[in-house]
């Protein structure tokens, strides 16, 4: 009888638990060894002249310049439309288009306003596969600070989401209520005495962005990790592309970079580090407020009272910014569908209306229309569509501010991608790349596969 015949029930079963503990480090460094830990930052509203024309603009931002110097990087990336967060983001970590991750908007469609202005905040809404998934599969620890549509997604193990109700500080709690793990943002609240919660200043907020990022990457050494910085984009929101307001956000967001990148490096040494966004802006001097017209010609009930609200409608205008989507109630109404197009065609052919086009039907919903939309109406530099229902159907801004939300043909709306790590060469210029390569691209740097992904991945190394 040999020896292992000899043993019992309970000393084979010790011998299987020893035996797959010496051998679980080494089943580790093979998932660990197959790839590079990968940091994705997400800069909102980063047009790459920003960094590639840093001079022209007198921008400080030695940080984004080194990863141009010692990187690769794109002269464009084409990204998704509208040219707005949300969508961009999910194409960012999917490689697919809102026709197929199903994220088309910023916002929920809902012309009565039952749903409060809710945002497309979960990562149940996503229907195609994310990086995250693809890296969990593999037994990688995935993390998420501030990134759309991730709220309850189950692939980030540490998971910091967007999210607010009123953006207040008793949002705090409600941070606290849907961040993962349990517990862990309110260990760095009480080591930073900062609570977190989505406020009106966007530099508090990446300043404690910042702040927990450094501390998963310190706890958790995630192997993937996606970060969304926000106050450049509020603060050309506020005062119009780049400029003397916006300038030092983007200089003190470069000095958070740094930080990071030190912590990350640190962590791993041979990380992939990729600095990306969403999309670019528009200035704005005249808000086009589409539902004024519509209501106008009776195609919206509105209630009575000094604030009128959608009563009922046959057709509607949901904004995204630079572009609307145009929705009927019944998209079989064809009198309303004729009453809609002569509205649009009326408002296109006077230059003061600043509409620059009006997609129809299948062409509207192919380039980025509300899958249920019936037309898109894209504005002109100068021109954000505005929410009001009655009065003017253009108004002047009391200063000039500035959007996105435009088709993604505007070279202005174009968003930025820029890579370090080891092997990859230095100043490699990618050219005009589109915003779905992106995802593949970070699987094979962390040597998962990303099947769905609907473009090739960059040769980063050619």
């Amino acid at each position: 009888m040999s020896r292992l015949h000899r043993l019992g029930s309970t000393s084979l079963l010790l011998l299987a638990s020893v035996l797959l503990a010496l051998a679980a480090p080494a089943l580790a460094r093979q998932v660990h060894e197959s790839g590079r830990a990968v940091l994705m930052i997400s800069i909102d509203g980063l047009h790459p002249s920003y960094v590639l024309d840093a001079d022209r603009f007198g921008a400080r931002v030695p940080v984004l310049r080194e990863f141009v110097r010692n990187g690769a990087y794109a002269q464009r990336v084409t990204n998704v439309t509208p040219t707005v967060t949300y969508p961009n983001h999910t194409a960012l970590v999917t490689g697919v288009s809102p026709q197929e991750h199903g994220i088309y908007t910023n916002t929920v469609f809902d012309p009565l306003g039952l749903e409060q202005g809710a945002w497309n905040w979960y990562g149940a809404q996503i229907k195609a596969p994310t990086l995250w998934e693809a890296a969990k599969a593999k037994g990688m620890t995935t993390a998420a600070v501030l990134w759309p549509v991730s709220v309850g997604h189950p692939a980030i193990d540490y998971n910091v989401p967007e999210y607010w109700r009123n953006k207040r500080p008793y949002d705090q709690f409600l941070m606290e209520s849907v961040s993962t793990p349990r517990g862990f943002l309110e260990s760095v609240e009480q080591r930073t005495g900062h609570p977190y919660y989505a406020g009106p200043d966007g530099l508090a907020l990446d300043d404690k962005s910042t702040e927990v990022t450094i501390a998963m990457i310190e706890q958790a050494k995630p192997r993937l990790l996606t970060l969304h910085l926000v106050a450049l984009d509020g603060a050309q929101h506020e005062h119009g592309p780049l400029n003397e307001h916006s300038l030092p956000v983007l200089e003190k967001i470069d000095t958070m970079v740094g930080r990071i990148v030190q912590a990350q490096r640190k962590a791993y040494p041979d990380s992939t580090i990729v600095i990306a966004s969403d999309h670019g802006f528009h200035p704005v001097n005249h808000l086009l407020h589409l539902n004024a017209a519509l209501a106008d010609a009776g195609l919206i009930e509105l209630t009575e009272g000094p604030a009128p609200k959608v009563k009922s409608w046959k057709a509607y205008a949901w904004n995204s910014g630079g572009s609307a989507s145009v929705v009927l109630q019944d998209p079989k109404d064809a009198a309303t569908r004729a009453h809609v197009d002569r509205i649009l065609t009326a408002l296109a052919a006077d230059p003061a209306n600043g509409i620059s086009t009006v997609l129809r039907g299948e062409e509207a919903v192919a380039l980025g229309a509300l899958p249920q939309a019936s037309f898109l109406v894209d504005c002109r530099s100068g021109f954000a569509t505005g929410g009001a229902l009655t009065g003017k159907v253009v108004t002047p801004t009391a200063t000039t501010t500035g959007t996105h939300g435009y088709l993604n043909t505007h070279p202005e709306m174009s968003s930025a991608f820029f890579v370090t790590g080891p092997g990859i060469k230095a100043g490699k210029n990618l050219g005009h790349i589109d915003i779905r390569n992106i995802a593949p691209t970070l699987a094979g740097e962390l040597g998962v596969a990303l099947p769905t992904a609907r473009q090739a991945a960059l040769p980063l190394r050619d």
